[in-house]
């Protein structure tokens, strides 16, 4: 038994260590053969390592049970297991330390959320409203469905003009074809509903030239009353970025990539940036922005495909970062949570609210992905609202 528990964490550290390892190697710039490459490895080494393992040690005379197969185990195994052991002791510890001391964060003031639902419809040929590709259909996939969420945030230096500033923060449509457009207009919508102050939309919008049609019945439609503002992402170099960039601005969406603009709202200061990196250089050069104030000056607004930015807006002395890229994890696990996150800090930021002086970072979950599969994890549009003070009310 003792050898069956012990061949069991090996497994899991085997997992956690390769995971880990593509996770990060989906938060580089490289060419898209490699990456694809080197994600097939990855993944044929994830489920092909332990299976090789166990026809190894059964040639070896090693079992499932019992103790004496510690001894019968080839020795070049023995290093490995090591690592793997290591991994799982440290992994588990971790995340039981993360669960202990996990808190309200304190510039979370309240949060409510709200859930929808896009019925699948009767597909006429070549309609694209409502073709979904067959994994939308799978028992317990939330492709269809997907949470408004509403957070009410504490911004530290934020003037006392813009109390009450609203944000719809967007992110991650994937236009592949494979789920149909009636719901990213549902989405939008939705969107328009709650009359934001502002929208941004923080990349991987188009993965296939071919719906960049769909922009202008979409996102082209998305209202705000001081402006919809977007980056792109990795995925947008799959398709023409130059074309969709065009769409967009034709559509009245501002393009904040690479750059930063002062706006003025309610008579105030903000000033919004852009940073696509590591895929799309340069980022915003914010040291170009009006210098901060004793009193707090501009407020500073970064859009970011990528939450691996933070340590960069936190440099620049950002109020905050919304941020997406990761999905959430898109398939989340009870109790463990996300287990793949394209991020250079592998799960850590997966989704929600971070904050590290001065700066909070929003990572949304996104809307869709290039494969329609999400269990756990619904797709998400999130309706953040700035407030200078605390204010008084309980927590929903």
């Amino acid at each position: 038994m003792l050898y069956c528990l012990l061949l069991l964490l090996a497994v899991w550290g085997h997992v956690l260590l390769w995971v880990a390892v593509l996770n990060r190697l989906h938060a580089v710039l490289m060419p898209r053969w490699a990456m694809n490459l080197l994600s097939l490895a990855l993944l044929a080494l994830i489920v092909g390592g332990p299976v090789g393992f166990v026809v190894l040690s059964s040639a070896a005379g090693a079992g499932f049970f019992g103790n004496d197969n510690f001894a019968r185990l080839p020795t070049a195994a023995w290093p490995y297991l090591g690592v793997c052991w290591l991994v799982a002791i440290v992994g588990i510890a971790r995340w039981t330390w993360h669960t202990l001391k996990h808190r309200r964060s304190p510039i979370l003031h309240w949060h409510r959320r709200h859930r929808f639902e896009v019925m699948p419809e009767p597909v006429p040929p070549g309609c694209e409203e409502h073709a979904h590709h067959f994994m939308v259909h799978l028992p317990g996939n939330q492709s269809l469905s997907f949470d408004r969420s509403d957070r009410a945030l504490r911004v530290p230096r934020l003037a006392p003009a813009l109390d009450g500033l609203s944000i719809m923060h967007l992110s991650d449509f994937h236009f592949t074809g494979r789920v149909g457009k009636a719901f990213f207009r549902e989405i939008v919508r939705r969107s328009n509903e709650v009359e934001p102050d502002l929208v941004a939309v923080t990349g991987d919008l188009v993965d296939n030239s071919r719906y960049i049609r769909w922009l202008p019945d979409t996102l082209g439609q998305l209202r705000a009353r001081y402006g919809v503002y977007y980056v792109l992402g990795n995925h947008d170099m799959r398709a023409d970025i130059q074309r969709i960039r065009e769409v967009l601005n034709e559509c009245g969406l501002v393009d904040l990539g690479g750059r930063w603009i002062e706006i003025e709202v309610r008579g105030e200061p903000v000033i919004l940036a852009g940073n696509e990196l590591p895929w799309l250089a340069p980022a915003a050069d914010l040291s170009q922005c009006p210098p901060r104030t004793p009193g707090g000056g501009a407020l500073r607004i970064v859009l970011s495909h990528s939450p691996d930015q933070f340590d960069w807006a936190r440099a620049y002395d950002t109020d905050l970062l919304l941020a997406g890229h990761t999905h959430g994890g898109q398939i989340r696990f009870p109790l463990l949570g996300a287990i793949v996150s394209p991020s250079l800090a592998g799960v850590k930021y997966a989704s929600g609210l971070f904050y590290s002086p001065p700066t909070i970072m929003h990572v949304t979950r996104g809307i869709s992905g290039e494969l329609p599969l999400r269990l756990n994890c619904p797709p998400e549009m999130a309706h953040l609202v700035l407030h200078a003070r605390k204010r008084a009310g309980a927590s929903r």
